[in-house]
């Protein structure tokens, strides 16, 4: 059964012009993409044990969203084979995809700014290291904190 908000949710969803092609090969980073365009302002804030785990804020019409990981360990992965050029390619290709869509997301760690991803990238030195102009290191002690955090072991 459709409710009348879904079927809004939905005719909203149709009319959403995103600039993806037809020949990508991620449909996850395709919705989520999708998704983003979707919320125009606001907060998130996701508490995990009774602590603070995130907090998104949305602002700009939904042009740029700021991920703040207040508890970074919360989201730690698993170890996996995945080597970091092929990691660093997926980063580049999400973030070319947000740049070509007008959007930006940015990745704090505990409120310090640690890369951004997207239109509003301004690389410096980390072009160097990525080959992108979508991808900016913000902080190379933030962003090497943030990787240790999410890391298991």
């Amino acid at each position: 059964m459709i409710s009348r908000n879904s079927q809004s949710i939905s005719q909203k969803l149709k009319g959403l012009v995103v600039n993806i092609s037809e020949d990508e090969q991620d449909p996850i980073a395709e919705w989520l993409v999708r998704s983003m365009r979707i919320a125009q302002t606001g907060t998130i804030k996701l508490d995990i044990e009774g602590q603070p785990a995130v907090k998104i804020n949305i602002n700009n019409n939904g042009n740029k969203m700021m991920v703040d990981l207040l508890q970074p360990a919360f989201f730690r992965t698993t170890d996996d084979e995945i080597g970091l050029f092929d990691k660093l390619k997926t980063a580049k290709e999400f973030a070319k995809k947000l740049t070509d869509n007008g959007m930006t997301i940015s990745f704090l760690r505990r409120g310090k700014e640690a890369i951004t991803l997207g239109k509003d990238a301004k690389p410096t030195l980390s072009k160097m290291i990525t080959r992108s102009d979508d991808v900016q290191i913000n902080s190379v002690i933030q962003t090497g904190n943030l990787k240790g955090d999410l890391k298991a072991g």
